[in-house]
C-alpha cells in the first residue's frame, strides 16, 4: 500500500498564502500612505527657495545682430511668463525675481560695460555680481550650413556650477527659433529636476491595482486557512505469490 500524504504541501501552501496577504496589507497601506504623501505633500511649499535671475543677451555666432536680439528678447520674456505661469509655480521648488532689461541697461551703463559678448562661466559670474543676482542665463545662437544651433544654461553665480543646461538644433529658417526652439529651452532650463505628479499617480494606481486582483484571486479559495488539509490513500493489490 502506497500512503501519499498532502498534508505538508497543504500546510505550507496555506503559511504562504497567509504571509503573502500580509505582505500586501502592508504594501497597500505604504502605497496609500505615499499617495496621500504625492497629493497633499505640505511640505513642498515650504521647501520653495527664492533667488534672483538675469538673461543676458544671447552671442550670435553667423546670425545677424538685429536677430540675436530679438531671439534674446524673446528669450527673456518667455523665461518671464513661464516662472509667472501657474503651471510653474505647481510644479517648481524655485521661485525666480528676474531682473528687467531695462534695469540691467541701467546698472552696466554705470559700469559703463556691455551687456553683449557673455559665454562662459567666468564672464557671468562677473555680470551676476555687478547685477547682483544669485542666478545667471547666458546663451548662444549660431549658424552652421542651414542648420541653427540654440544653446542656453543657468549659472550659480556664487558657486560658478552650471545648473541646467539646453541645447536645441533646427534645419530651416529661423523663425523655428522662435516658436519652437525658445520653449524647448525655456522648459528644459526650469523644469530639468521637475517630476510630475501625475507620474506618481499611475505608478502608485497601478501598483495598488495589481496588489488587490493579487488578494482577491489568494481569497476566491475561501481565505485558505488550511481547511482543506488531507490525505489521499492510494489501495494497490498485493503481489500474487509466484505459482
Amino acid at each position: 500500500m502506497f500512503i501519499i500524504s498532502h498534508y505538508i504541501k497543504n500546510m505550507y501552501l496555506s503559511l504562504f498564502k497567509k504571509m503573502y496577504r500580509k505582505f500586501l496589507s502592508l504594501l497597500l497601506s505604504f502605497l496609500l500612505v505615499l499617495q496621500g504623501f504625492v497629493w497633499y505633500s505640505p511640505a513642498a511649499a515650504q521647501e520653495k527657495t527664492s533667488h534672483t535671475l538675469a538673461v543676458l543677451d544671447l552671442i550670435a555666432n553667423g546670425v545677424s545682430e538685429s536677430e540675436t536680439r530679438s531671439l534674446s528678447s524673446s528669450l527673456r520674456g518667455q523665461v518671464t511668463r513661464e516662472i509667472m505661469s501657474e503651471r510653474y509655480r505647481n510644479l517648481s521648488k524655485v521661485d525666480y525675481t528676474v531682473v528687467d532689461r531695462s534695469q540691467m541697461d541701467k546698472i552696466f551703463d554705470e559700469f559703463k560695460i556691455q551687456s553683449t559678448g557673455c559665454t562662459d562661466i567666468s564672464c557671468a559670474i562677473e555680470f551676476g555680481k555687478i547685477l547682483s543676482v544669485e542666478k545667471i542665463i547666458i546663451g548662444e545662437v549660431g549658424l552652421v550650413g542651414g542648420t541653427y544651433t540654440f544653446n542656453a544654461s543657468i549659472v550659480d553665480v556664487e558657486t560658478a556650477k552650471v545648473t541646467a543646461a539646453a541645447e536645441y538644433k533646427y534645419t530651416g529658417a529661423i523663425d523655428n527659433l522662435l516658436n519652437r526652439g525658445i520653449p524647448h529651452i525655456v522648459d528644459t532650463l526650469l523644469y530639468r529636476k521637475t517630476v510630475s505628479k501625475k507620474k506618481w499617480y499611475y505608478v502608485i494606481g497601478g501598483a495598488i491595482l495589481i496588489a488587490g486582483v493579487t488578494a482577491g484571486i489568494l481569497s476566491r479559495d475561501g481565505g485558505g486557512g488550511g481547511e482543506k488539509t488531507g490525505t489521499l490513500i492510494i489501495d494497490v493489490p498485493d503481489k500474487p505469490d509466484e505459482p
